[in-house]
């Protein structure tokens, strides 16, 4: 049934054009609690089909089809079983229909479960890049820093320019099937103690020091914000990185750098679209503080 009339994804002036595609892409499915709404841009919705749960997803952009294309490519791979499955999409390619994990987003578990799942967090994720999945799109080092110059703010734009000099060293790394926005609101806990990975929107091929550092990112923000206590983010690191295990094209130096261009994207997002300047502040004054990939150190205030 299409979404009703006072949905967000209809009350969305962008999205409402194709929001009637979940005919198409899901038919019957009964619309339920929204999960994310960025305005403009898309909506994630839980609904109901069938006796199951399936998450609608209503984008701007006709991104559908090539989502799905990625979903399907893993869909004959041993991860099959922890990426969502595709349910269906519209022929406009701006709405796909995926299935739902059911459990707790890793970001949502207390402090004393948080670092107990970080292992299995790591090997999950390694699973993902190890799969063997040929994904159509690519993205490197280079594509990163753009999009970093798109997103930089006046106190990141040094960082920037600095970080595109110093990291020139890791262009044309391997590149295997990864996640592109890894992170602890993009993993969930099933009931079972399971680990499934969701929100695949970004995945391609691209070094695995990305997902990585990405990762490892978010943790070094909830140590700096307090949001959680910094033994138990310590902790969670370390039990990530172990269970994600070695990798000879993943030394401590490839995760430092990927780490801070991970650190300056998120420090950006903070003034952007958080509008939190506290936040953008401790990311900003912890890159200033870390050593260069080049020796030379960050300049800035």
């Amino acid at each position: 049934m299409p979404f009703p009339a006072d949905h967000p994804a209809t009350l969305d002036p962008v999205l409402a054009e194709w929001a009637g595609g979940i005919d198409e892409a899901a038919p019957g499915a009964v619309p339920g609690q929204v999960l994310r709404h960025l305005p403009g841009r898309r909506i994630a919705v839980l609904t109901e089909l069938g006796g199951r749960v399936v998450v609608v997803k209503v984008f701007a952009s006709p991104r559908a089809r090539g989502n799905a294309r990625r979903l399907l490519a893993l869909a004959g791979t041993p991860v099959a079983g922890i990426v969502p499955a595709v349910v269906g999409c519209d022929p406009s390619g701006h709405v796909l229909a995926v299935s739902y994990h059911d459990g707790t987003i890793a970001d949502h578990l207390p402090d004393n479960a948080y670092a107990g799942d970080f292992a299995a967090v790591g090997r999950a994720l390694r699973s993902l890049h190890d799969s063997g999945a040929d994904l159509d799109r690519q993205w490197s080092r280079d594509e990163e820093v753009a999009q970093l110059v798109r997103r930089q703010v006046p106190a990141t734009a040094g960082l920037v320019h600095h970080l595109d000099e110093s990291t020139q060293w890791l262009r044309g790394a391997p590149v295997v099937p990864s996640h592109r926005d890894f992170h602890p609101r993009q993993v969930v806990v099933t009931p079972e103690g399971g680990i499934a990975l969701i929100d695949l929107d970004d995945a391609a091929m691209a070094p695995r020091g990305l997902d990585v550092g990405n990762m490892v990112g978010h943790l070094v923000r909830e140590r700096l914000m307090g949001r959680r206590p910094a033994a138990v983010v310590e902790a969670a690191t370390a039990a990530f990185l172990g269970g994600y295990g070695h990798s000879d094209d993943l030394d401590a130096a490839t995760l430092q750098a990927w780490t801070t261009l991970s650190l300056v994207r998120l420090a950006a997002l903070a003034e952007t679209r958080h509008q939190d300047p506290a936040q953008h502040d401790a990311l900003v004054r912890h890159v200033h503080g870390l050593p260069s990939m080049d020796g030379a150190g960050f300049s800035g205030p």
